[in-house]
């Protein structure tokens, strides 16, 4: 039996345009007549019709998610986050993954925007953050990407990855290391992995280390890149009696070089110690379990949806606003 709002009317005892009012959020409704009609609509079941709510409200209670590589915990955390509070006001999502290309993610863009989504959550994109904009005329969120100041209808969620390098190096330097090597990710490219670099590499020469002192490698944010970068690095490593340690851009960076260190048969931290960054969820149940800097994405992915429904719901022009979030080293066992 189809459920219409003349049913949800009659049983409520309001009119329909009442009923129709609160479905819309079109017009101010009673706190008591709102209550009556959701309470009617979970007794008789109603599931509206989101494709004739769209024609009626001109909007698709769709939002555009992309990331750059779903199969990276990290995103898989954000983009669960946000479908569960989009689904909480009544909206779905539709999610677009680059494969970590800039080429991908400008067409994924397009194609929300000729899908007339009603906003859009960019998860660390790569995309310039001004080409950004001038793609985008809809409300956007961007996520783990640090702001600019713009009047715009556009929000930024981040963390502080300087900051979070920077203790990774106060650390490492508290527990005695002298030999540092540093791969980090498409500094070109992605301005986390460039802020990343220089929190590193900077506070080291804050405590008087060399810049002989720290090896840079440069790849990308990948599993494979870690392993091929630590490959290279340990031809011809020897502990010495006094073991390395390396900060390694990302946890599935990290994940990599772990593999090859063990290739090797050098243990960890006996022989290398080793850092991550993301605390994605299974860096824990690596052997040994990996130091990591948290880059707290489910925090992050809440505020982005809270955000855009401010946009959408509460009709907010979210200017520019900036959600600062803390990052927090997170020791365990590599090193």
């Amino acid at each position: 039996m189809n459920i219409t709002i003349k049913d949800i009317a009659r049983h409520a005892g309001v009119s329909t345009a009442t009923v129709s009012n609160v479905l819309t959020q079109n017009k101010f409704v009673s706190a008591d007549l709102e209550q009556r009609v959701y309470q009617a609509i979970n007794e008789l079941g109603y599931r509206p019709n989101v494709y004739a709510r769209s024609l009626k409200t001109n909007r698709s209670h769709i939002l555009g998610v992309h990331v750059p590589d779903i199969t990276n915990p990290f995103f898989s955390e954000g983009v669960k986050v946000i479908q569960n509070v989009a689904a909480s006001e009544g909206y779905q999502i539709v999610l677009y993954d680059s494969d970590n290309k800039l080429e991908n993610e400008q067409k994924n863009i397009q194609g929300m925007l000729n899908t007339q989504v009603d906003g859009i959550i960019d998860i660390a994109p790569r995309t310039d953050i001004h080409d950004l904009l001038a793609m985008v005329d809809i409300p956007l969120v961007v996520v783990d990407r640090p702001p600019l100041k713009t009047e715009r209808n556009v929000a930024f969620v981040y963390a502080d990855n300087y900051r979070g390098a920077a203790s990774v190096a106060d650390y490492l330097i508290g527990k005695g290391y002298r030999r540092f090597y540093c791969m980090a990710g498409p500094v070109q490219l992605v301005a986390n992995a460039q802020a990343r670099l220089a929190g590193f590499t900077e506070t080291l020469k804050h405590h008087g280390m060399p810049d002989e002192a720290c090896q840079v490698y440069y790849g990308d944010f990948t599993f494979d890149s870690g392993f091929e970068l630590m490959q290279k690095a340990l031809k011809g490593y020897e502990p010495k009696g006094q073991p390395a340690a390396a900060f390694v851009g990302s946890d599935i960076m990290a994940w990599g070089a772990m593999e090859a260190i063990k290739e090797k048969k050098l243990k960890m931290p006996r022989d290398m110690g080793i850092v991550g960054y993301d605390n994605i969820y299974f860096s824990s149940f690596l052997y040994p379990k990996l130091t990591t800097v948290e880059n707290p994405i489910r925090e992050m992915a809440g505020n982005a949806a809270n955000l855009m429904l401010d946009a959408l719901e509460r009709r907010r022009n979210l200017l520019g606003f900036s959600v600062a979030l803390r990052s927090a080293l997170m020791v365990r066992k590599s090193c």
